[in-house]
């Protein structure tokens, strides 16, 4: 009857390693984000503070709704890109 308990602690470790994971992908995601119109430093902010004050729960909510599409790497890449060029100008002759 001793493997019982050994599972019990394995199974609890297992838990705690990969909350501890989410908790820093989630957290090195947001200070990575650039700032931008769709994620500010206010708004990270205020995702570092759910994600240390309600931890797992606060980093799996920022996972599936306040990240943005593709993460860190794609908004960095989005931020990169020159803006567009303004439309011509419109033309008089008819």
């Amino acid at each position: 009857m001793t493997i019982f308990p050994a599972a019990i602690v394995l199974f609890f470790l297992v838990f705690v390693i990969g909350g501890l994971a989410v908790m820093v992908w989630a957290l090195v995601d947001v200070v990575r984000m650039p700032n931008d119109a769709s994620f500010k430093t206010g708004t990270q902010l205020v995702w570092v503070l759910v994600i240390l004050l309600a931890q797992v729960i606060g980093a799996i909510v920022y996972l599936a709704v306040g990240r943005p599409p593709g993460g860190a790497t794609a908004a960095q890449a989005r931020a990169a890109l020159p803006p567009p060029a303004p439309p011509p100008p419109p033309s008089t002759a008819g």
